[in-house]
């Protein structure tokens, strides 16, 4: 049964009660042994236990179980990881650094890692050297955004410099923000005319368990506040839907990408208010770490994102490929320039041609993210799981697909280092561009070529 056919078609063939009652307590085991006994280097058991996971994930979207039982599995599963220190992910090393030196009103975007550690007149206990050599990028300014930075503070300071106590707390915000999505992902169901069984595809995600309770990305709560943005902004609150989507783009500056596509469905004047608005709201959310530390700091780091770092990408792969053969060398730097631009430019269009008769709000926001992680020179797994909730609001599945495949990325960690493996990359991205294309052709509902500006007037 394909993707679609098994979102579509939820409720036929399922399995026996007591059959999914034993297909959910594996899933707990499985879960609890990938959050305490399993670590990101022991490829094969880390990829076989998620396997399963999935194939039970898929098969428990579809039992007979009540949907009241299948949503608290989901909680559940989620509260497994609470008490575990991330093992797939080092990140949080870097959340409590930032978080313990705001606690000391210190900007973290001031300074780098390693000129504190060599700094005599900044003695902190919790900033040792120990916890510096856990971080993954000691010579990188910050690039967390503000809301990142508040519960990195809270965490911090209510841990009193503990960093297993600060993990728990930021992993008690991941949380309730996951609760908050689940919420809101059933309203908005609602409100669009679609069966909430199709949450469970959500709820019950493998890598969504994983990636945010689990290890900490604040992908939770970009897919909080975009969905409780296009909660107020349907109910006719757009004072309070903009003030949602600048939260959520001080969480993750990720959903910039997504504001033209409130153009038409707001109108001019509407959308001048609503653009208007969520820019001050994001200035002020920065306005405690202004300065030029802040835009030297920031954008350093994220040029460095673009034109450095390369982590299981796949256009730009290609496109570096083609480097090599013509010019002899890496061509990152020129390519990334080239790519964000390109990614800009496919959006605007789309944007403008975009069939809104066709695509909701939700569901076409994730179009400007594919496009970004397609051309985009580092895909984490933790990068797909808001892909995975706008797919709900569309005819389009293969985010789930990609919501497997992705983690096959964590077969490069070895004991020795990080190792790619071009047979990693064909088995991740030949089945979701294959059943992506192919659903763009059975579908036909993306672009419609016509004069777009009396409906944005």
């Amino acid at each position: 049964m394909s993707i679609r056919g098994l979102t579509s078609d939820i409720v036929t063939r399922r399995p026996g009660q007591k059959l999914s009652f034993i297909l959910a307590f594996i899933t707990i085991s499985l879960y609890i042994h990938i959050a305490y006994f399993l670590q990101r280097t022991e490829t094969a058991d880390l990829l076989i236990s998620y396997s399963i996971i999935f194939i039970l994930y898929l098969t428990l979207t579809r039992s007979v179980l009540s949907f009241k039982y299948l949503l608290g599995f989901g909680i559940i599963f989620r509260l497994i990881f609470m008490f575990s220190i991330p093992n797939l992910s080092d990140d949080f090393n870097r959340f409590f650094w930032d978080g313990v030196l705001i606690d000391n009103q210190i900007n973290p975007f001031l300074f780098l890692p390693r000129e504190i550690m060599e700094n005599p007149s900044i003695t902190i206990p919790a900033i040792n050297k120990a916890l510096f050599e856990a971080l993954n990028s000691p010579d990188y300014y910050t690039v967390y955004p503000p809301i990142c930075q508040f519960v990195f503070w809270i965490s911090a300071s209510l841990s009193g410099g503990n960093l297993r106590i600060a993990v728990l707390i930021m992993k008690i915000f991941m949380f309730l923000a996951e609760m908050g999505s689940i919420f809101l992902i059933i309203k908005l169901l609602k409100i669009h005319k679609i069966r909430r069984e199709f949450v469970l595809f959500y709820i019950l995600n493998p890598l969504v368990i994983i990636e945010l309770v689990g290890s900490i990305h604040f992908e939770a709560f970009l897919i909080f506040f975009v969905l409780l943005a296009v909660y107020f902004i349907q109910n006719k609150r757009l004072v309070s839907g903009s003030f949602a989507f600048a939260f959520a783009i001080a969480s993750k500056l990720t959903p910039i990408l997504m504001l033209p596509f409130f153009l038409k469905r707001l109108r001019i004047k509407n959308a001048i208010i609503f653009y208007g608005l969520t820019i001050a709201i994001v200035v002020v959310t920065f306005l405690p770490f202004i300065g030029s530390a802040l835009v030297t700091g920031l954008s350093s780091s994220i040029g460095l994102y673009f034109q450095t770092f390369e982590f299981n990408a796949s256009i730009f792969y290609i496109v570096r490929e083609i480097g090599f053969w013509i010019k002899g060398w890496d061509i990152i730097q020129m390519a990334g320039k080239w790519l964000a631009l390109s990614t800009i430019i496919i959006i605007l269009f789309s944007t403008f041609f975009e069939n809104t008769k066709k695509q909701n709000l939700p569901g076409i926001f994730l179009w400007p993210l594919f496009v970004y992680f397609a051309f985009a020179s580092i895909i984490h797994p933790w990068y797909v799981t808001p892909l995975v909730v706008f797919s709900l609001f569309s005819n389009y599945r293969f985010p789930i697909i990609w919501s497997f495949t992705i983690f096959l990325s964590y077969s490069g960690y070895g004991a020795d280092g990080f190792k790619e493996h071009l047979w990693v990359l064909l088995v991740e991205y030949l089945p979701v561009y294959g059943y992506m294309i192919y659903e763009i052709l059975k579908n036909k509902d993306l672009i419609i070529i016509k004069n777009p500006w009396p409906e944005i007037v």
